[in-house]
């Protein structure tokens, strides 16, 4: 075999070669807007960690996932996930967020916050909100909101406007109805409303398939407020006086202490609840944060916690007008029987969880010592410390809230077709729940936030201060 045909043979191999190569590099290279390469996914849904994945965002959504390694167009955005984890966008699920909204977008995005559950919303000013939300034209996190609230007489907050006060069944529907044309997510409902009222609104409510949510009145025991298809209960109300062995369950709560509950506290009332409530179709926001901060005002710790700072000051001025009006007396019985409360229930929380019932994660920001943004992973670790786990703690704040607004075609998982508002995080949430704050980079809607810019969002109000 001659020398020249050995070389042409070579050149004919080293030819195909390099034609499989630069074949095989093709099929590796694509074209999106953004990836994520090499992360790690924490799946809410199984609870497993999916390593080393390559997540592709275009426009505003998920567009694939890929397991091999992908070569990025010129045009690309392209992160580096390695050694990072990936979690859906966190949503605080009791927020009060319209009265300063355009200070707190800011440290809620910094925080990892997408999506907030608006309590008390004015549809005025929330249509445009939520619209900007959905088509990215400013950095807003999701809305789902109520409306005004609908409190009976005497209402809850006497003067105060984004209230319709209700006496009467006819009173209740007519103000559901304007809600609806109003265009609200949900109804909200509050303390005072009588138990004639209440059940109007959900008749109301479901024949016009809107949930409504809020406040159990006090006028109303909290198993009734489940057969009448509340969509959720806010703060654990009714919950100690339904597991009191000295009281009647099932009819309207009257005044006891939180120290008398406590001390009737029944496990056999507990686990009957709990069943009831794992079957019902009611979830529970127990707003661990807002629970906690009423019953520790007067502690120097709360009063000198260091993110005070990131807020703006005038915040601060509503919170000392709120807590100034007591004597001391009044105060220190204030707080210890809400302190009482406070961890008494906190240690319910796990079991409740085990026993089935469904949980969502919200703060009631910004209530004295409620930090926009920071709170929500405050609550999450109270959950874990409660009992749950790390990662029915993440649940809460992303596939519920997801689940809970039927929302699931969008929000809280990390899979294709779902919108790209995610969070990298330097750590694993499942191992740390408080690892939920080391955020590394925020994507919301596809919009991809660095580090460095989380930071300038941060400081913003601390640089004014």
């Amino acid at each position: 075999m001659s020398t020249n045909y050995l070389s042409k043979t070579m050149k004919s191999f080293s030819s195909l070669l390099l034609l499989v190569i630069i074949l095989s590099a093709c099929d590796r290279v694509v074209h999106h807007d953004c990836l994520i390469k090499n992360v790690n996914i924490v799946d809410v849904i199984t609870g497993k960690i999916l390593k080393n994945k390559t997540i592709a965002i275009d426009n505003n959504r998920i567009t694939a996932i890929y397991d091999k390694e992908v070569i990025s167009s010129d045009s690309a955005i392209v992160i580096n996930g390695t050694g990072k984890y990936l979690i859906p966008g966190l949503w605080d699920m009791h927020a009060h967020y319209k009265w300063s909204h355009a200070d707190l977008d800011q440290l809620l995005i910094a925080n990892g916050i997408t999506g907030i559950r608006e309590m008390w919303g004015t549809m005025s000013i929330m249509p445009e909100n939520s619209q900007k939300s959905q088509t990215g034209e400013s950095l807003s996190p999701d809305i789902y909101t109520s409306g005004d609230l609908i409190d009976g007489n005497p209402p809850s907050f006497p003067g105060f406007t984004g209230m319709i006060v209700v006496t009467t069944p006819d009173e209740a529907v007519e103000a559901v109805d304007r809600q609806i044309n109003e265009n609200v997510d949900f109804i909200k409902v509050y303390s005072s409303l009588s138990e004639e009222c209440f059940m109007a609104i959900s008749k109301e409510a479901k024949k016009k398939n809107i949930p409504f949510a809020g406040h159990i009145p006090n006028r109303v025991s909290i198993y009734k407020a489940i057969d009448a298809g509340m969509a959720s209960s806010e703060h654990l109300y009714g919950f100690l006086y339904a597991c009191s062995s000295e009281t009647n369950n099932r009819i309207s709560p009257v005044g006891k202490s939180n120290e008398e509950l406590i001390s009737t506290f029944s496990e056999e009332r507990f686990d009957s609840l709990c069943n009831v409530l794992a079957k019902s179709n009611m979830w529970l926001c127990p707003t661990l944060t807002v629970l906690r901060a009423l019953g520790y005002l007067n502690d120097t710790t709360f009063k000198n916690d260091e993110r005070i700072a990131y807020l703006p000051g005038y915040l601060i001025d509503i919170w000392n007008q709120k807590t100034k009006g007591f004597t001391d007396i009044e105060m220190d019985n204030f707080v210890k029987s809400a302190r009482a409360a406070y961890l008494f229930e906190l240690e319910l929380i796990g079991k409740m969880n085990n026993k089935g019932v469904r949980l969502l994660a919200g703060t009631d920001f910004p209530n004295p010592y409620v930090f926009p943004g920071f709170s929500l992973h405050d609550e999450l670790s109270l959950m874990v410390k409660g009992g749950m786990s790390e990662l029915d703690a993440l649940r809460a704040s992303t596939l519920n809230a997801a689940k809970f607004m039927n929302r699931e075609n969008d929000f809280g998982s990390v899979e294709v077709g779902k919108l790209a508002s995610l969070v990298l995080l330097n750590k694993n949430p499942l191992e740390n729940i408080e690892n939920t704050t080391s955020i590394e980079t925020v994507i919301l809607r596809g919009r991809v936030i660095d580090r460095l810019t989380l930071d300038k969002m941060m400081n913003f109000h601390k640089n004014l201060n």
